[in-house]
This record gives C-alpha cells, sequence and structure tokens, in this order.
C-alpha cells in the first residue's frame, strides 16, 4: 500500500540549525576572527534547510517539530497487498510515511463541516518501518461516520530526531557541516575564467530547487 493521499503542512516549525557557530568555525578554519560570523550563522541554517523535511532534500524531519496530515476517508487495506503488515489483521487506516514519528498527537474527524477530535485512546500508531507508520483505529473503536471531503481527516503528528542536534545521527550533521564549508569556499554561482568558466557543484541550483515549481 502506498503513502495516504492528502495535503502535508508544517504546523509548528523548529527554528534551530542542526550546526552551531562554534562547529561552523571550525570547520571552516575561522576560529581566530570574526568577520565571517554572520556569514556562518546564516549558512548554519541554509544548510539546515537544505536537509530538513520542508524544503529540503532527506524527506524526514530533523529537530522535533509539528506536521498535520489532512486526508479523505480511511483506505482499506488487506494483507496479501502490502507484505510489510504480514500478520496483522486487515483494517481501515491512513499510512503515515512522513518521519522519524515520535507521536500522533490528535485526530479530528469531518462531520458536518466542523473537526471532531477522537479520543486518542482510539487509535494506534503501528511502526512498519524506521519511516512508516500504520494508523488504525483501536480494537472495539467504531469509525465515525465523516463528511465527503478531500479533508475529512486532520491527523497532527510531532515528528524529529529529538530536540536537539546530538539526536541527530552523526552522518548529517557531519554532511551539513561538509556542505557549509562548500558553501563557505564558493561564495559565487559559477567559478573559473573565461572558457573555463563552469557552474559551482552544490551551488545556486541546490539552492533554489526546493523552490522551483515542477517542469521549471
Amino acid at each position: 500500500m502506498s503513502a495516504t493521499p492528502g495535503v502535508w503542512t508544517l504546523v509548528t516549525p523548529n527554528p534551530t540549525p542542526i550546526v552551531t557557530l562554534g562547529q561552523a568555525k571550525q570547520q571552516t578554519n575561522t576560529v581566530d576572527f570574526a568577520d565571517d560570523d554572520a556569514l556562518l550563522q546564516t549558512l548554519c541554517g541554509v544548510v539546515t534547510g537544505y536537509l530538513d523535511l520542508q524544503d529540503g532534500v532527506t524527506g524526514r524531519a530533523l529537530l522535533t517539530q509539528t506536521w498535520q496530515l489532512t486526508a479523505p476517508d480511511a483506505a482499506a487495506w488487506n494483507s496479501q497487498n502490502d507484505p510489510r503488515m504480514k500478520g496483522y489483521p486487515p483494517s481501515r487506516g491512513f499510512m503515515l510515511d512522513r518521519g522519524p514519528l515520535q507521536a500522533v498527537t490528535k485526530v479530528e474527524a469531518l462531520q458536518k463541516g466542523a473537526y471532531v477530535e477522537l479520543p486518542i485512546a482510539n487509535v494506534v500508531a503501528r511502526p512498519l518501518s524506521r519511516f512508516e507508520t500504520w494508523l488504525r483505529l483501536a480494537s472495539g473503536a467504531a469509525w465515525p461516520i465523516v463528511d465527503q471531503d478531500e479533508a475529512a481527516w486532520r491527523i497532527t503528528l510531532r515528528l524529529g530526531y529529538g530536540d536537539a542536534p546530538a539526536n541527530l545521527p552523526p552522518a548529517l550533521i557531519q554532511a551539513a557541516l561538509m556542505l557549509l564549508g562548500h558553501l563557505y569556499q564558493n561564495r559565487e554561482a559559477v567559478s573559473g575564467w573565461g572558457s573555463a568558466l563552469a557552474e559551482t557543484p552544490l551551488g545556486f541550483r541546490m539552492l533554489i530547487a526546493a523552490h522551483c515549481a515542477p517542469g521549471f
């Protein structure tokens, strides 16, 4: 089964860069002077955004943040169609493909034009992999009747590896520092002279890619 169709919205971002100014200064060998501190602070935010879920390339939330999925009615699942659910009884629910998932904090159903919150004890979040979770009703709970709407359900989740950069995989921190060092050393969109002029790798196009409309 593929991920539940719907719209994901960032509700509460986490403004903390995953690398500090001190780490950036060590990476760029600028510990002995402060002339470029403002630039390095900006680059700390740039590399965080490049890796984070909202506009980044990993498809994963880094530090703790709140997201919301609005979706139509729950999908039915059959064990014969999805090996990830082998051994689980057939059920209806939502396949959540955003992670790392810390908790599902609220589930709401649209009824007669207004959202009604379900008791959180009525839902079960069953991890299927590191970044996939099957959200279904608990045993004995009944599905409410919802409006026929693209946003009939509203699910609020807390995502992220943790509250502090120390909770992230070290590889992501190192990748962020390597990218920061590259951007610090290469401050123009192109490099070289004359016929040797070339676009800087991991430069201009990398920075705008997440903000371009499809096909542009």
